[in-house]
């Protein structure tokens, strides 16, 4: 079930007294957690009524204990189990079996809820697939792009702002929330949307502030790099790798994040061939869209041959690196002023 479903259940007052929240999203899981806070239990006995128990130690039987307490002041507790080990180890815990028959019954006395954050989300072991069914669980998936727009929105125009539909599909092609394999998340949108907020002096969001808070320093030396390339602008190359080695002290990670986009600029070109869409192209290769775009331009200006004998030079700096064959600085200002197109 995703998040919708655990608030349409919870309207409606037909969630279990033992819950399983699982997923993708630790956002939406701490957000539904104090959903059922914000009902049971006061604020004035949150020290009483909610326990946070952390499940890496803790046995079924202190689990089930915890649970079957009554509170004198709450109309429920509140027991947050966070990381139960036999959720995502091979753990033998004696009682856990037991656990799994009380997750099945109504408790009246509290509300139990197993939380297993997103990083143990590809763990699940025999025992959490058992939870599942026991339990009433609910999967917070990752949001369908709809409810992103929704909740980009939402934050937005809380803060007395609007985003118009380019820049907004700008930002979430730029968090690359969509990637395959992405780690970026909720909890990270909802901190770069107020930073977005905050740094734009009028009334609408734009895509300039987009790319210069989102795209990290590397990334942006990249896209600067070759875009001076592109335009033959030689010396404006050389006078952002200068300052890659000299401010950053950046090029290895700068020589691979080069290597990745003149990958791409190739795939560019030969899906290109092909007559896909930009947004098909980048979602076969499984890259950011913001990205492949800035690649499929630059790449107009090299033949496939030209970028593939460039790929060799990187794929030969990389080695030479490594051998200590060559200085990182010098590989790079090398590669800089070979890679200018018609060179």
């Amino acid at each position: 079930m995703a998040y919708k479903d655990f608030a349409n259940d919870f309207r409606k007052e037909i969630t279990r007294d033992v819950l399983f929240f699982y997923g993708a999203e630790d956002y939406l899981m701490d957000w539904a957690v104090n959903q059922v806070i914000d009902r049971y239990v006061s604020e004035e006995w949150r020290n009483l009524d909610v326990r946070h128990i952390s499940g890496d130690s803790v046995s079924a039987y202190d689990i089930m204990g915890e649970a079957r307490a009554y509170s004198m002041f709450s109309d429920k507790r509140v027991i947050i189990v966070r990381n139960y080990l036999p959720l995502y180890r091979k753990n033998a815990d004696p009682g856990a079996d037991e656990l799994l028959d009380f997750a099945k019954k109504q408790q009246g006395s509290s509300v139990l809820i197993f939380v297993l954050e997103s990083r143990y989300s590809d763990e699940l072991t025999a025992y959490g697939k058992k939870m599942i069914k026991a339990a009433g669980s609910y999967d917070f998936a990752r949001l369908e792009r709809a409810d992103l727009k929704a909740f980009i929105n939402k934050r937005i125009h809380a803060a007395g702002k609007m985003i118009a539909r380019r820049e907004m599909e700008l930002l979430i092609d730029v968090t690359g929330y969509y990637n395959k394999d992405s780690t970026y998340t909720l909890t990270q949108l909802n901190a770069d949307t107020d930073k977005l907020t905050r740094a734009c002096s009028g009334d609408e969001i734009r895509a300039d502030v987009i790319e210069e808070l989102l795209t990290g320093d590397n990334d942006r030396y990249v896209f600067h790099l070759i875009d001076a390339l592109v335009s033959g602008n030689r010396s404006r190359a050389l006078e952002i790798t200068e300052t890659i080695i000299r401010e950053e002290d950046g090029a290895m990670q700068v020589t691979a994040l080069l290597t990745k986009q003149f990958e791409i600029m190739y795939d560019a070109l030969e899906l290109g061939s092909r007559g896909m869409s930009i947004a098909s192209m980048a979602k076969k290769c499984g890259i950011n869209e913001f990205r492949f775009k800035k690649a499929y331009q630059s790449a107009g200006s090299y033949s496939k041959k030209r970028i593939k004998k460039i790929l060799t030079d990187l794929y030969n700096i990389d080695r030479d690196i490594k051998r200590g064959d060559i200085d990182k600085d010098i590989a790079l200002e090398l590669l800089v002023m070979s890679a200018v197109p018609g060179r």
